[in-house]
């Protein structure tokens, strides 16, 4: 009898074993990025989210990525993941600010308010924010998994930027908030996809471009049409962001959405381990080929975030949600002394 048992007992673990390896369903993702293959933003959505997803699930989840446009352009994103042409994709939230308001510049953040990569992690996940981003973006079908924390976004120009009036004139790739903080100083802000910056750059429709840290301007090759390479940077801790479709996500079981959220936040931070080893580098052969640094004096760049400052605190009068993420910001930047 005590065979038999042990042979019953053995014979129930094994069928129950394979009955929740059977039940245990894959998923095949599609992902766009919004940066081409090879650059810092690219490579931690490659090889750390969708890889360590993939590895932590034993390939319950895999991932197909794509570069930017692939499947859909990039100013269709919202849409292109709310319909399933794509799954998930990394998405710049300013993008969309003609559609979902002023909350989408705030959720990909604004010139004179976080100023490290830490800070901005804090805000999203010990201060409620990213709560605060899954309601907004749910409302038009997509899950906002997490945001991709990014190195600094910086200007080029084919001229000088010295001081406020230099801004005066400027044709400057922009978008958001951060486009209206341009026109205020006399800048006409024009808005394009990454693809077409080199182009407009060398043929003079554009003046100056804010895209990237030194490592994803110069994989551009910005410096070959736009030698000055302007400081500080406006936009020193922004992010993308990881939108999932929300039919997609509602299919995943807990355990393999627990893995997503994670491989998410690896993916932001290798993102700055790419960037802090490899911008410094970029910077000094950028500096070999001519590009020269534009620095903006201390005192002026301090007025110039006061007027940013006043612009993203307006959007409290806008509506339910840019009101309840520039209160947070607020609050968040007092506990900072800020």
């Amino acid at each position: 009898m005590k065979k038999v048992a042990m042979a019953l007992t053995f014979m129930l673990g094994v069928v129950g074993f394979s009955a929740t390896a059977m039940g245990q369903e894959k998923f095949h993702w599609r992902l766009q990025s919004n940066l081409n293959s090879g650059e810092p933003g690219y490579v931690a959505v490659e090889e750390r989210f969708a890889k360590l997803a993939s590895d932590m699930s034993g390939g319950r989840i895999t991932f197909d990525v794509y570069p930017v446009g692939t499947l859909f352009p990039v100013s269709e994103g919202l849409e292109a993941v709310a319909s399933g042409m794509a799954e998930v994709a990394v998405l710049t939230g300013g993008y969309y600010a003609g559609k979902i308001g002023p909350f989408a510049s705030l959720e990909s953040g604004v010139p004179g308010s976080l100023r490290t990569p830490l800070e901005r992690y804090n805000f999203f996940y010990k201060k409620g924010f990213l709560d605060l981003a899954r309601d907004v973006y749910g409302q038009y079908g997509v899950y906002y998994l997490g945001p991709q924390l990014s190195p600094r976004w910086d200007i080029m120009s084919k001229k000088p930027i010295e001081s406020i009036d230099d801004f005066k004139g400027l044709k400057i790739r922009s978008f958001g908030l951060e486009a209206n903080w341009y026109e205020s100083m006399g800048a006409t802000p024009v808005f394009m996809g990454g693809g077409e910056v080199y182009t407009a750059l060398a043929t003079g429709v554009i003046d100056a471009a804010r895209w990237a840290s030194p490592t994803g301007n110069y994989n551009n090759s910005f410096q070959e049409v736009a030698k000055y390479y302007v400081e500080p940077s406006p936009l020193p801790v922004p992010n993308n962001f990881f939108a999932v479709n929300q039919a997609a996500w509602d299919k995943l079981p807990a355990d393999l959405q627990a893995i997503l959220n994670e491989a998410a936040i690896a993916s932001s931070f290798d993102y700055l381990a790419i960037g802090e080893q490899e911008d410094a580098k970029t910077m000094q052969k950028m500096l070999a080929e001519g590009v020269q640094i534009s620095t903006i004096p201390e005192q002026e760049w301090e007025q110039m975030e006061e007027a940013a400052r006043k612009l993203w605190r307006e959007y409290e009068q806008a509506d339910q949600h840019s009101a309840q993420a520039v209160q947070m910001l607020n609050e968040y930047l007092a506990e900072l002394g800020r």
